[in-house]
């Protein structure tokens, strides 16, 4: 009885391969069309080698994968063999700002702490010094500003000087529940958000499939996701690489997309999935505080600025120091800066949170378009009427919505057609038959169950 060859992946396989496929590629513009049969010829390598290889390039390079009328498998790549993990050099410097600012994040919160309160301490010190400066015996008890640390317990709790504010605390059950310095720090930064999972898209797509018979098409990714079909293209030859997948060719011509070893399961797993219109993305909240708390610390900090400028330097005369530069620094300069970056950076956040949520609600009705089409898919579109509802669903305006409409129609491969009337009718045939071709795969499809336990190391463990 002849055995079956184990396929195994082979790293020095893969490298053979590839150092092949740049032979292909040179020069070319067009995608570069490889079978398992031309990659044994190509390399000399066996053919249970052969397919990793392939498999191992299409997960790390930009791809596509093709299924014959016969069912032969043709792997498809880019010719500028760009790595699918490839880091654009734009992201790379986003990347490397991102690490500067969390180090200038880090520092400007110790600033904080550090100047904000401090610096107001001090200002209204030299007030009341200003204030009583013709009183030798008030200057004496208050020309330091008194016992005023009562401020820094007020603001800053947690970093109070041990021993203040026993008679300010409250009971714990009247105590706020965000210390003020916090509330500051996302003031100027932003309330922190929750983690992202680098998984979530993965998963939702998963669960999708576990509730569709383990198929799907690209025109069902594009309703998941709101990706181009291209762009679906692709991340579904990823996938079918990750995750061990088939493709498969209806009658039409569909390719469809079978992850059959992800189906049997022990219990619910827990997962869930959305259409990417009902996938809500809440604009996120500038600082996460109340009124009266902004209006609160940006007071503290325009007094700052104010004081820096009037106070300080008054002060600074009264004492004979106007001309110290030192003195002038650390009394006048420093607090100015400090007031300026301190409303600089919120100023700058909500510059660039305009400009996100531009785009989240252009995103929004793009998926508004998505679900009209989706839902109606042998439906002749008037683009003025279906436009129009997306515009209103999304409020944006009506203009905006037309121009989404026009990059969609061409995205999702549709036909523009004119009725008896003359009236221009959009159409989006593909959607149709893909709809078409996986319902009747997914009926055709056996239903895959996890078969009776035969064995449990549980019934092994000894009486107790």
């Amino acid at each position: 009885m002849s055995m079956k060859p184990v396929k195994t992946y082979d790293p020095r396989a893969e490298r053979l391969l590839f150092d092949a496929l740049k032979g292909k590629v040179r020069g070319r513009t067009e995608l570069v069309k490889l079978t398992r049969a031309d990659a044994v010829a190509l390399t000399g390598m066996p053919s249970d080698q052969a397919e990793p290889a392939l498999k191992s390039l299409v997960k790390t390079y930009r791809s596509h994968l093709a299924v014959t009328e016969e069912g032969e498998v043709v792997y498809e790549f880019d010719p500028s063999l760009e790595r699918r993990d490839k880091v654009p050099l734009g992201e790379r410097l986003r990347a490397a700002g991102q690490v500067a600012w969390r180090g200038f994040t880090f520092f400007f919160k110790i600033w904080i702490v550090v100047t904000l309160i401090a610096y107001v301490i001090a200002f209204i010190a030299m007030m009341i010094s200003l204030m009583f400066a013709k009183s030798n015996d008030r200057n004496d008890r208050r020309g330091g500003g008194g016992d005023m640390f009562w401020i820094w317990y007020l603001l800053m709790p947690d970093l109070a000087p041990r021993g203040y504010g026993r008679q300010l605390q409250r009971p714990d059950d009247n105590r706020p529940k965000k210390r003020f310095y916090i509330s500051v720090f996302d003031f100027v930064f932003g309330p922190k958000g929750k983690p992202l999972d680098p998984h979530e898209s993965d998963k939702r797509m998963l669960a999708f499939l576990r509730d569709h018979k383990g198929r799907i098409t690209t025109s069902e990714l594009v309703a998941l996701t709101g990706l181009s079909l291209d762009a679906a293209d692709e991340e579904l030859t990823r996938l079918t690489v990750e995750y061990d997948g088939e493709v498969e060719v209806a009658e039409d011509g569909t390719l469809i997309y079978v992850f059959a070893g992800i189906m049997t399961s022990a219990e619910t797993a827990g997962t869930w999935w959305t259409w990417a219109w009902d996938k809500h993305e809440p604009q996120p909240a500038l600082t996460g505080n109340t009124a009266g708390t902004n209006a609160a610390i940006a007071g503290f900090s325009g007094f700052n600025l104010l004081a820096s400028l009037t106070v300080g330097p008054a002060f600074l005369h009264r004492i004979h120091l106007s001309g110290d530069p030192i003195a002038t620094f650390f009394v006048t300069v420093f607090p100015l800066l400090f007031s300026m970056v301190f409303f600089a950076i919120p100023g700058g956040r909500y510059l660039v949170a305009k400009r996100r949520d531009k785009k989240r609600l252009k995103l929004e009705l793009r998926r508004e378009l998505l679900r009209e089409i989706w839902t109606r898919p042998d439906d002749k579109f008037d683009p003025e009427a279906l436009a129009k509802t997306a515009a209103e669903r999304s409020k944006q305006p009506l203009e905006t919505s037309k121009k989404a409409l026009e990059v969609l129609l061409a995205e999702l491969e549709g036909d523009v057609e004119t009725d008896a009337e003359g009236r221009l009718r959009y159409t989006f045939p593909r959607i149709t038959v893909e709809k078409k071709a996986i319902a009747a795969s997914r009926a055709a499809a056996p239903v895959l169950e996890l078969g009776k336990v035969v064995f449990s190391s549980e019934d092994e463990q000894p009486a107790s």
